[in-house]
Parts: C-alpha cells; sequence; structure tokens
C-alpha cells in the first residue's frame, strides 16, 4: 500500500494527524500515544520543563504541535491589539507513533461548498504597526525570524486536507503544517 493512500486512508478515517512539511517533501504523523493541551501559562510551564522516562517508543521520540501566536508574542513581549478570544488553546502537542514520508500529493474534494465571506482579525493599519514593531526586535538582534499570524474565520465546512493541499500549490511555506483533530484542524 503506498504511503499516499495510506494518507488518504487515515483522512477518511476521521483519525487525527498532523502534516509537516519536510526537506524532501511531507511528513504525516499518526498514531498518537499522548495529547498536551495547553490552556494556560501553568500548563506551558510543565511542558517545557516535564522529564521523559526511559521506555522506548515504537517509531518516535518528539513531540510536534505548536504555541499559540499570542503566546509567542507575549514571550517576547510584543503587545498585539485588543482581540476577541477563540476560547482556543495557547497549545497542542501530540506524541506520534507512526510516520509517513510523501514526496508530493494532490488532493481534492470538490464536493464541499467553497469558502465564503471571510472575517478578518486584523486591518492592514494594525497588521503594519506589528511588523514595524518585530522589525525594530530584529534589528536589536532580540529575534532572527518573525511569523506574523491573521486569524481568518468563516462559518463554512471545510475539509482540512483538501484546503491545505490547494493552499500547497500556490503558498507552500517553509514550514508549512496541518493539524486535524477530532473537533478541529489548523492549516498552517
Amino acid at each position: 500500500m503506498s504511503n499516499i493512500y495510506k494518507l488518504y486512508k487515515l483522512h477518511n478515517s476521521n483519525q487525527p494527524y498532523i502534516i509537516y512539511k519536510s526537506n524532501k517533501g511531507f511528513k504525516i504523523y499518526y498514531d498518537f500515544s499522548k495529547k498536551k493541551i495547553l490552556r494556560d501559562i501553568k500548563d506551558v510551564q510543565n511542558f517545557l520543563n516535564f522529564k521523559t522516562n526511559k521506555k522506548k517508543s515504537k517509531s518516535t521520540d518528539l513531540f510536534i504541535g505548536f504555541f499559540g501566536y499570542e503566546l509567542l508574542n507575549n514571550l517576547i513581549d510584543i503587545k498585539l491589539p485588543k482581540q476577541k478570544s477563540l476560547n482556543f488553546y495557547k497549545g497542542i502537542f501530540y506524541k506520534p507513533e507512526s510516520v509517513l514520508n510523501i514526496k508530493k500529493f494532490s488532493y481534492s474534494n470538490s464536493h464541499k461548498k467553497s469558502i465564503k465571506n471571510f472575517k478578518i482579525n486584523i486591518d492592514e493599519k494594525n497588521y503594519t504597526k506589528i511588523f514595524d514593531k518585530f522589525k525594530k526586535r530584529i534589528r536589536a538582534g532580540d529575534t532572527y525570524q518573525i511569523k506574523i499570524c491573521t486569524k481568518y474565520k468563516s462559518k463554512s465546512k471545510v475539509d482540512p486536507l483538501d484546503f491545505f493541499s490547494r493552499l500547497s500549490e500556490f503558498n507552500l511555506a517553509p514550514e508549512a503544517f496541518m493539524i486535524r483533530d477530532k473537533d478541529f484542524s489548523i492549516v498552517s
């Protein structure tokens, strides 16, 4: 069974998985033995200070996931304009036990409703202010890389694999990823 077929089978199973852009294509992480949800700063501190036991895992010895951009901005003292909370986690990390490698894929689920009427969380003026603050931080040597995130919101049903596949065709970022869990998906 090819790895691309395994990805499509995994996607149709509704099992959580993560796709991460790698140097040679994409890595698909799945079969999670642990999931760490970071709801507040105490969870974040505990996660960053945890000790691993020496028990060997099946395939991987890592956690993969994300820290929310509000948390990252707070760590380097960047203040964001007041925004409505999404009531989402500060971060989520998974411990995968299985990994697939795929060089390239294309997936279309065109029978899904198209995405319309996005609401955006920040206008161009505020985006520019944040960009200028980050630029100063880079020049001061406080950081070497920035990623300013903009949240788009829509009440559409979106197939995350289809959306990620289409986005990858036109704007594949070096660190592109997708998380598909039971109750949410994140496409970056």
